[in-house]
């Protein structure tokens, strides 16, 4: 099945399973970012910010929201 075939399927679903899909749609892409994240971290890529904003904290370099 190709995204052409999906969108003509779900153009053809009820207003409720629609509702259905879009959210579990919207559970995948939050868990697909959640992943995404994670690899992030993994690899390293926040710690220069930590490093950072460790520096701002410890300087004083804050507002308290």
């Amino acid at each position: 099945m190709n995204v052409q075939e999906i969108k003509a399927a779900v153009a053809q679903l009820p207003a409720g399973e629609l509702d259905e899909l879009l959210e579990q749609l919207e559970e995948m892409r939050q868990e697909m970012w959640d992943q995404q994240i994670a690899r992030d971290s993994a690899a390293g890529r926040f710690d220069a910010l930590i490093e950072q904003a460790n520096r701002d904290v410890a300087e004083g370099r804050f507002k308290t929201l």
